[in-house]
C-alpha cells in the first residue's frame, strides 16, 4: 500500500536510531486502514507500535494528544474484537 512505502521512506529519512513522530503518524495510518478492513489484529499491531513510538517521543510524564488519540484506538480495536475489559482499560488510558 501507499501507506507502507511512505513508512519505508520515513524510516529511510528518518533512520530508526531515534523515535519520529512521522514515523508514528505512518504505523497509525498503517493501523486505520487495517481497522477499516476489519483486519483487527494487524490494526492492533500497528497501533501498538505508533504507541511504542510516540511514548518514546512525548513520554509519560505530561499529557499529549496524540497519546489519547492513540490509546482511543486500541481500545476501539479491542472493541470490536470483543474484548470489552481490555477496550474499558485502553479508553481509560486516553482520558
Amino acid at each position: 500500500t501507499e501507506y507502507k512505502k511512505s513508512l519505508a521512506m520515513r524510516l529511510k529519512v528518518y533512520g530508526t536510531e531515534k523515535p519520529h513522530p512521522s514515523v508514528a503518524g505512518s504505523y497509525n495510518n498503517i493501523g486505520s486502514l487495517y481497522y477499516s478492513m476489519g483486519k483487527y489484529p494487524e490494526a492492533l499491531a500497528e497501533y501498538k507500535k505508533c504507541l511504542n513510538m510516540r511514548l518514546a517521543v512525548y513520554g509519560t510524564e505530561k499529557p499529549h494528544p496524540s497519546l489519547a488519540a492513540t490509546y482511543n484506538k486500541i481500545g476501539k480495536v479491542y472493541y470490536n474484537m470483543g474484548k470489552y475489559p481490555e477496550a474499558l482499560t485502553e479508553y481509560k488510558k486516553s482520558l
